[in-house]
């Protein structure tokens, strides 16, 4: 990848992330989902194309605690939705295996991290049918995957999961132009909240910004 792209990867990242993070604001507007959705798939086939052309520990410049950080920031957002829905169904060992932070995930040595994250990984997919009303959904646990793939190649290890790319047979190009058209359409249907809710929509707009060097 070029740094153009890079940097609209970077930025692809940073708005789906910022959307996933303020979730409880949109959430009742399903196309602002659809369109949401749509960026996360087309941001995974991009990762996927980058980690199958052997870019993976540069294709956005991050070091082996780079991606670290990346997947902790990740796993705390998955692992509040699955503490939430443990402790509703009353399930107490759910709630203890989930009840994990950032700085815990952080603090754990690499190869203790790499298997906390797999266990986290398995409960979120064994639940993911009845949690989707929490707001889980397969692609975010296919993106921490592909994290953790990017994790472990940096270390010189073998992946641990082969995430299939959805749409394989599209060029990066074309993956890209399709990522700026998620943005958008994210872009007009967040703009009901330029008045309603100015601090959600600022905050939309500086994470969708591409950062050019």
């Amino acid at each position: 990848m070029n740094q153009r792209q890079i940097n609209h990867l970077e930025m692809f990242q940073t708005t789906n992330d910022y959307l996933e993070k303020q979730a409880a604001v949109w959430n009742a507007i399903p196309i602002i989902g659809n369109y949401k959705n749509q960026l996360n798939t087309t941001l995974l086939a991009i990762k996927q194309m980058a980690a199958d052309q052997a870019d993976a520990q540069v294709y956005i410049g991050k070091s082996v605690m780079g991606f670290k950080k990346t997947i902790a920031e990740k796993m705390d957002y998955l692992d509040d939705l699955l503490e939430a829905y443990g402790e509703d169904v009353g399930n107490a060992e759910l709630v203890s295996q989930a009840h994990n932070s950032k700085t815990d995930y952080i603090a754990l040595p690499y190869e203790n991290f790499e298997t906390k994250v797999k266990q986290v990984i398995s409960l979120l997919e064994s639940n993911l049918n009845d949690m989707t009303d929490y707001g889980l959904t397969a692609e975010q646990i296919e993106d921490v995957k592909l994290d953790l793939d990017q994790f472990l190649t940096s270390r010189g290890k073998p992946r641990a999961y082969q995430v299939a790319s959805r749409q394989a047979t599209q060029s990066l190009e074309s993956l890209f132009d399709q990522g700026k058209e998620c943005i958008e359409k994210l872009d007009r249907v967040l703009k009901r909240y330029k008045r309603a809710n100015a601090s959600f929509h600022n905050g939309y707009l500086s994470a969708s910004k591409v950062v050019n060097d």
